[in-house]
């Protein structure tokens, strides 16, 4: 009897055309989540801004058409060269009608209402009136990033067990209805409680949507989606920082960022199911029904997909590896090997995280316009993206990892040291941006090549968790600033410094295959000390 022909997923994508009608579509609409999810992530930069402000002084301000008198009624901050924002001098009398010289004393007292810099803006800062107290402001991120940190437990899960559709139109349609809350909110605490609940459950947007994509595509074409995927969610980045630029009001701000995710959640709905994902289910016959509307629109017959043939990986190895799971887990608790890759991979990510977002986010503090200075620094991540594809293949996933690592401590610790005055100083946190852009990538990719198949996506959440905790402390640097302006760059200099080193324990995994079982994930070791000693 003639065995029947198994026709596996991978060629049927590839039949179908990774860049036929079905998949653009596809693209555009997975994409336009991927770029609001660059709103929802990094709209606090802005929507939370530090803002620059000075004490009011009565009888002095709105008397004088200049403001030369400043300089006798509030001291002058020596590293920013600007009137201190929190305290003015003691004025001799409580009348203040003089504004010269010797109207106020030595002495200093706190300010109890304050005059900001840019007057037209209404900002959270003003309203809430969060003055002098910037934990309170950079909090704001820590507590998003919490939330963030809260999705990424349950994404996954919601993911995999109800679809890619489900898991991408809940978390936008949350993040919409949040996120519109949040721009009613009528004080600091609401606000802080919908920043939570926005981000815990509309933070798996992303990822959900990504995953969607990649599915879409072969193996061949996953790095070419990929950074499709980056480049559009640094393109979103730079639209917020035009769109804070030019709206003078918070709230509308947060309006006009969020309003657009209630059309995800609507579109969504009517989108078909990843055919992968229903595949890894069981559901064959709705996969099937899939591929065929995908070879309807791409103009194909689906007869010669032979469809009913169709039989994938993922279907087999199910059962196997649910019956196998506790061993396999219980073997990578016992390896000492796996331990230190986990810890080392983890310390690596983490790294990434805290200097990627500390430096979007101190960059706001760079000299000249905060707006163009933010999209300088994010911009910059577009070549990082184009680059890393090369230079991993080429050079291998160590060479690149030290090298960018070491690059972003040297331009770290010389902008921390060296006068901001100079033209240069701009250039150098470029150079640092762009290196830790690429050792992310690297990192990325790296951690998902060493570890086995039957604990990867287990072990690399653990990985990411660590990366998460990054995230949470990376808007609170700016407040070290206070202590010494340079103490945050300082801090990820010297943090790439240590994951440079660290990454001399790791093994290369260019060219090679992705282990399956953990004892392949240890051989991966043993060939990079015969390789060392050799």
């Amino acid at each position: 009897m003639e065995q029947k022909k198994e026709i596996n997923l991978e060629s049927v994508l590839e039949s179908l055309g990774p860049y036929g009608r079905y998949n653009l579509l596809n693209f555009v609409l997975l994409l336009f989540p991927v770029l609001l999810s660059s709103f929802f992530e990094c709209g606090f930069i802005f929507e939370a801004a530090e803002q620059t402000y000075r004490c009011k002084v009565y009888g002095c301000d709105g008397r004088y058409n200049d403001t030369s008198w400043v300089q006798y009624a509030i001291p002058t901050n020596k590293e920013t060269n600007r009137p201190e924002s929190c305290e003015r001098y003691v004025p001799l009398n409580s009348t203040e009608s003089q504004c010269t010289p010797h109207s106020f004393t030595n002495e200093t007292m706190a300010c109890d209402e304050f005059v900001f810099e840019d007057s037209h803006k209404i900002s959270l800062v003003e309203e809430f009136n969060l003055e002098c107290q910037e934990w309170k402001r950079a909090l704001v991120g820590t507590v998003h990033n919490s939330g963030m940190f809260a999705a990424m437990l349950v994404t996954g899960a919601i993911s995999d067990r109800f679809g890619r559709r489900v898991a991408v139109g809940m978390a936008a349609t949350t993040s919409f209805i949040f996120g519109i809350s949040r721009a009613f909110a009528p004080g600091y605490l609401t606000y802080l409680t919908l920043h939570f609940l926005e981000a815990a459950f509309g933070g798996g947007l992303y990822p959900s949507a990504y995953v969607f994509i990649v599915e879409l595509v072969g193996l061949k074409q996953r790095v070419i989606v990929s950074a499709m995927c980056n480049m559009t969610f640094v393109v979103g980045v730079v639209l917020i920082a035009l769109l804070a630029w030019f709206v003078n009001n918070w709230r509308t701000y947060i309006l006009i960022i969020y309003a657009p995710g209630i059309l995800v959640g609507i579109y969504v709905c009517f989108m078909n199911e990843s055919a992968r994902w229903l595949l890894s289910k069981g559901k064959k016959a709705q996969a099937i029904k899939t591929l065929k509307r995908a070879a309807k629109i791409n103009n194909l017959d689906s007869r010669n997909l032979e469809l009913d043939s169709l039989s994938d990986p993922l279907l087999k190895q199910e059962n196997n590896q649910t019956l196998d799971k506790k061993s396999q887990f219980s073997k990578a608790l016992r390896s000492s090997i796996i331990w230190k890759r986990l810890l080392i991979c983890s310390f690596l990510w983490l790294t990434c995280s805290l200097v990627y977002y500390g430096l979007s986010i101190n960059s706001v503090s760079l000299s000249g316009n905060k707006y163009l200075s933010f999209m300088l620094v994010v911009l910059v991540e577009i070549p990082a993206y184009i680059v890393v594809v090369i230079v991993l293949d080429k050079y291998g996933r160590k060479k690149t990892m030290i090298t960018t690592y070491l690059t972003c401590a040297a331009t770290s610790l010389l902008f921390a040291f060296l006068p901001r005055s100079n033209w240069w100083s701009i250039p150098l946190y470029l150079i640092g941006k762009w290196s830790v852009t690429l050792t992310y990538s690297s990192v990325y990719i790296y951690v998902s090549e060493v570890f086995p198949t039957n604990m990867r996506q287990t072990l690399i959440s653990v990985c990411s968790t660590a990366g998460r905790i990054g995230s949470l402390i990376a808007p609170l640097t700016p407040l070290l600033s206070y202590y010494h302006r340079s103490m945050p760059t300082v801090i990820f200099g010297g943090m790439c410094f240590i994951s440079s080193l660290l990454v001399l324990m790791l093994p290369e995994t260019r060219n090679m295959r992705l282990p399956d079982t953990i004892e392949e994930a240890e051989e991966l070791s043993r060939m990079k000390r015969k390789t060392d000693t050799a």
